[in-house]
């Protein structure tokens, strides 16, 4: 559920974007989504469906760029790709990590005429 209110938010953006820059019909949004927000393209995709009818965004193809969740571990000072959010060091075991990719969620571009 959570996907509806950023989406909710995602469209409010996309319209006072495209207001503001005299574009009638947007036809492209690009988003950033980090595998550790939780937030599923799919839900979004369909909330954004729900919700577009009858706004500048109507007519939108939504296109998803996802980043993996990466750690760095403060105790072998190596970087890892994980999966799932587990904060242990796939590596060497370590709890001394820190997030270093998979928390965006932001729009890349808004692209209409």
């Amino acid at each position: 559920m959570h996907e509806y209110s950023v989406t909710k938010e995602l469209v409010e953006l996309c319209n006072r974007e495209a207001k503001q820059n005299d574009i009638k019909d947007i036809q492209r949004v690009r988003i950033t989504v980090g595998r550790f927000t939780g937030f599923s393209p799919e839900a979004i995709q369909f909330y954004f469906e729900y919700l577009c009818p009858g706004t500048r965004c109507e007519n939108a193809k939504l296109i998803f760029s996802e980043t993996p969740i990466k750690l760095l571990c403060r105790d072998c000072a190596q970087t890892s790709e994980i999966e799932q959010p587990v904060m242990v060091c796939p590596l060497c075991g370590g709890t001394n990590i820190e997030i270093t990719s998979g928390r965006e969620f932001y729009i890349e571009s808004i692209e209409g005429e």
